[in-house]
């Protein structure tokens, strides 16, 4: 009984994330897509995008790691 409690949590957690993150990249291509936007405004509001996730979060860098360990970004 404890496993399938565990298994439903889990399941949860990462029908959560899973939203999370589309929600986050459909407001990037969004960003991308819109041709109302220079390319600047385009930066601008994908740096807002990021903005709003970092104070959402709580937290105040990224790290600038891949998820395979490469480096990623400067």
């Amino acid at each position: 009984m404890d496993s399938d409690f565990i298994e439903a949590v889990a399941s949860e957690m990462a029908a959560g994330i899973d939203a999370a993150v589309e929600c986050w990249m459909t407001q990037i291509e969004r960003a991308l897509e819109n041709t109302r936007l220079t390319t600047l405004g385009r930066l601008q509001a994908i740096q807002d995008i990021l903005a709003n996730y970092k104070r959402i979060t709580g937290k105040a860098y990224l790290v600038r790691e891949g998820i395979c360990g490469q480096k990623v970004g400067l």
